[in-house]
């Protein structure tokens, strides 16, 4: 599970960054770190899986927040989640 917990943690960090060659350098990180756990993050918007050696150990969830006047909603961040 630390593994898990290190790649959230690195996941939080790339979104938390603004700066172009350091968002670069750290999905360069996160793609080699991934690669050396097997880890896969498979689904689509609300919910993402995360798959380590093909067992499922997590979920990224996407947050919202309530609708405005015109029924929108404006995507505010991520809830990460341990299974």
């Amino acid at each position: 599970m630390e593994t898990i917990k290190t790649y959230f943690k690195m996941h939080k960090e790339l979104l938390k960054e603004k700066q172009f060659n350091k968002k670069v350098e750290l999905n360069i990180k996160i793609s080699q770190y991934k690669k050396a756990n097997s880890i896969v993050v498979i689904g689509n918007e609300p919910l993402n899986e995360v798959l380590m050696h093909d067992k499922i150990v997590g979920q990224i969830i996407w947050k919202y927040a309530n609708k405005n006047k015109n029924l929108e909603c404006k995507h505010i961040g991520y809830n990460y989640k341990l299974i």
